[in-house]
């Protein structure tokens, strides 16, 4: 019942985090981030098309240590095209994670650690990162995923804390941190500098439930009201569900009110996150789907859209 949304979506829900500029965030002093990225996946046999997203008006792309060589040099060769096509570098948000090695048991990524043991080492992957990107700064780094003990996974973090000041990135943060592993580690006397980001699979129908569960790599509510009481932006990668199983896109609710609006499932499905002040992170190779999700700041979905589409 619609009744019952209150509690998941909560009083600040509609534009929870105030939009800088329209379509982007304040993630740390001094520091914008789009509220929609174009990310780079590990999926052989498809790669987003950085320089397309540039050229239509696209600003965020976000990319991983993880994802391959390739993939990081298609994106820092992207961003020098951009600029050298006119657009201000300042304009252009680039995100980028280094692995946290060993890894810890809740995470599904475990085999890229061990098969490779100089993935242990923090700082030669900053190095490499930086190195295959070709760029001499970053705009965000994120901590992919949290390492096997807490203290594995601040002694990573601390080495990329340093970059901050030295800036080589303009603001830190983390990935796939669920609330309990979270507040452990914003508690934690290493971290002096606290993450803006933290980014876990989000999307309709994945979200923990409406109980508060909290779900093994933060995809729930629970880690995104966490990160709200922290004081860290929630960014939400997989929101059109792909990498969960769940067929977003083909919804009947989310079918019903993209009639309605007169748009896209898929733009639907984005703007939800984004209504909730969460950064999406998304994927694309064809400039009508780039067009469409840099469309969904032209229509604003009603509370009573936003509670219906809310239903775990």
């Amino acid at each position: 019942p619609a009744s019952a949304m209150h509690g998941f979506l909560g009083p600040e829900t509609m534009l929870s985090v105030p939009p800088v500029g329209g379509n982007a965030v304040a993630i740390a002093p001094g520091v914008r981030m789009p509220l929609i990225n174009l990310g780079g996946i590990a999926v052989p046999g498809f790669d987003s098309n950085f320089t397309l997203w540039f050229e239509l008006g696209g600003r965020g792309v976000d990319t991983a240590l993880m994802y391959g060589d390739n993939v990081q040099s298609l994106v820092g060769s992207a961003v020098r095209e951009a600029v050298s096509a006119g657009i201000p570098r300042s304009d252009i948000f680039v995100t980028t994670k280094i692995p946290c090695c060993p890894m810890h048991p809740n995470a599904t990524f475990t085999t890229w650690c061990c098969d490779n043991p100089d993935r242990w080492n923090a700082t030669a992957n900053i190095e490499h990162d930086f190195r295959t990107l070709g760029l001499p700064q970053v705009d965000l780094m994120l901590l992919h995923w949290p390492c096997e003990t807490l203290e594995e996974t601040v002694a990573t973090y601390r080495a990329m804390q340093p970059l901050v000041d030295a800036g080589r990135a303009r603001a830190i943060g983390v990935s796939n941190f669920n609330a309990t592993f979270l507040e452990d580690f914003l508690g934690h006397p290493g971290v002096t500098v606290p993450p803006s980001i933290n980014q876990c699979g989000y999307s309709i129908h994945e979200h923990g439930g409406n109980s508060g569960g909290i779900t093994p790599l933060g995809r729930d509510t629970a880690t995104r009201d966490a990160c709200r009481k922290h004081g860290v932006t929630f960014s939400a990668y997989s929101p059109l569900g792909g990498l969960s199983g769940i067929d977003v896109l083909h919804d009947p609710e989310v079918e019903r009110v993209a009639a309605v609006h007169n748009v896209s499932t898929a733009q639907v499905a984005l703007r939800w996150v984004v209504q909730q002040g969460v950064v999406a992170v998304t994927a694309s190779d064809k400039a009508n789907y780039d067009q469409s999700d840099l469309a969904i700041f032209g229509f604003e979905l009603t509370e009573a859209e936003m509670e219906a589409l809310s239903v775990e």
